[in-house]
């Protein structure tokens, strides 16, 4: 399972077709920074981006329609994906980061992002 400074960003991203029309969908927040081993959560080194992926749930099996780099951290409170009520938006937070003085450690961030699901 993985886990994940301050310097807030907004992003839009915009053109994922029809997903908000799709019957059912969830929003998957996939945080690469850290891993949890043991127990014990431990930094990545050198990790893929953050991303979040729109699935269908409609589908047998469940399919990926898109999937985005995104900054984002599974490490809450707060949680870090919430959808609009008619699914047209989703918004994702970042609330750690990998630490620059140290890449071994993480620290908090307070990036969001938003994702025009329409």
């Amino acid at each position: 399972m993985d886990y994940r400074k301050p310097l807030a960003a907004l992003v839009l991203f915009a053109g994922l077709g029809s997903v908000a029309a799709a019957a059912e969908f969830a929003v998957s927040a996939n945080d690469n920074k850290v891993r949890l081993v043991d127990g014990k959560v431990e930094v990545v080194k050198d990790p893929a981006p953050d991303t979040a992926s729109i699935i269908d749930l409609a589908a047998n099996p469940p399919k990926i329609l898109t999937e985005v780099a995104v900054p984002n951290s599974v490490v809450g409170p707060p949680l870090n994906v919430v959808l609009t009520p008619k699914q047209e938006i989703a918004i994702i937070s970042a609330n750690m980061m990998i630490d620059p003085a140290d890449p071994t450690k993480t620290v908090p961030d307070d990036k969001v992002t938003v994702l025009d699901l329409t």
